[in-house]
């Protein structure tokens, strides 16, 4: 499955395609009652989610092919990028669930917080390229931009994203060899600044108290609604589930059933069996994308793909805590399975970055030609 870098990116390959795949489907299977609601049919919602994927994953084959040189140059100038597209939610921002982190257009909903991420890791693995071996230099150009983001992030009150974008960031500053001292006092800092977010906020305040015991008197049907039904869907589940599209807790109990809490649904569904089977190929395509990042032949593209590959396996692993009651919720997507244009665009444009470190490697582009000519012929 790893032995070589060709048996890697066709691992990494099948592993995003197949998960693509399931997203829609239990996109489909999680918003038939909003689609109902909403749209008058139960696909009023999904179908909207295929075509984010056709349009993500075609995206995604295309960003592959770019030459490296171009990749750098768009690197350069992604920290401008990133901040300009989180100012344009200051004029424009609208509020949802208490959060000013989308804007509309239309019929449109964007969240720019999604593809700032992106830009941040493309500038600052042209950051550490530029600056390698010097682990000071690094780290405060890297908290500097990062922190120009998070402003507006935290401004806004996006705590899910805020919290991924700080790991990210300790992350890369931690690989680029970064005193141990500066990032724990880093993540103090963001202790802080999430605690200061978390009392500004009373229903943040009883988030983060539920959690512990949501099914409390008084709690329950309150902040502790979300996470009780999750745990109720995980729960009923069993070894096997009720069958795709059987689930009862997304009609009308677990709210965010096909976004935050997919995957409750999809324990609910195909029970203890499904979720195991959810979180081994979500780990196994985090450990491809290390695997391709660690046999780039540059340090850019080393880690660009580090900071993809643990931007990913954080929001994962948020999400998925969050839906098991093990930490408040924060509200971020399970990559490339929740309901998101944003989210689905930005993690799918990224597997297209991953997949251009891959071919660009002569070992699996040789691989990929002979398979090709082959079948050609």
């Amino acid at each position: 499955m790893f032995k070589t870098p060709a048996t890697t990116f066709k691992t990494f390959f099948y592993l995003s395609i197949g998960i693509l795949v399931f997203g829609d489907v239990m996109v489909f299977s999680a918003a038939q009652v909003l689609g109902l609601k909403d749209g008058g049919n139960s696909f009023s919602v999904s179908w909207k989610q295929i075509l984010i994927s056709i349009a993500a994953f075609a995206g995604a084959w295309l960003i592959a092919q770019f030459p490296l040189k171009t990749i750098k140059i768009i690197a350069h100038r992604s920290l401008v990028i990133a901040v300009l597209v989180m100012l344009l939610l200051i004029p424009f921002g609208r509020d949802v669930n208490g959060n000013t982190n989308w804007i509309s257009v239309g019929p449109i909903d964007f969240q720019p917080s999604e593809v700032a991420k992106v830009f941040l890791i493309l500038w600052a693995a042209y950051i550490i390229e530029n600056n390698y071996g010097n682990a000071r230099k690094i780290t405060s150009s890297l908290v500097i931009g990062f922190s120009l983001v998070l402003l507006v992030v935290l401004k806004g009150g996006d705590l899910g994203s805020a919290v991924v974008i700080g790991l990210i960031l300790m992350t890369l500053i931690y690989l680029a060899g970064a005193n141990f001292k500066i990032i724990a006092g880093l993540g103090g800092l963001g202790i802080l600044g999430v605690t200061a977010l978390v009392i500004a906020q009373p229903y943040r305040i009883a988030r983060f108290t539920a959690f512990v015991h949501p099914f409390a008197d008084g709690v329950y049907k309150n902040a502790g609604w979300q996470p009780a039904h999750s745990l109720i869907a995980l729960g009923s589940g069993g070894l096997f589930g009720s069958g795709i599209g059987a689930g009862k807790q997304k009609w009308g109990n677990l709210a965010e059933a096909h976004t935050d809490f997919i995957f409750g649904v999809i324990g609910e569904e195909f029970g203890l069996f499904g979720t195991v089977l959810t979180v081994a190929a979500m780990s196994l395509l985090v450990f491809s994308i290390i695997k391709i990042a660690l046999s780039a032949r540059d340090n850019f593209s080393k880690y660009l793909g580090l900071g993809i590959a643990f931007w990913i396996g954080f929001q994962s692993l948020i999400n998925l805590l969050s839906a098991t009651s093990l930490i408040p919720v924060v509200g971020v997507t399970l990559p490339f399975i929740s309901y998101g244009g944003s989210s689905l665009l930005a993690t799918v444009g990224a597997l297209g970055f991953v997949a251009g470190i891959a071919l660009r490697n002569p070992q699996v582009s040789k691989e990929i030609n002979v398979r090709w000519r082959r079948g050609a012929k």
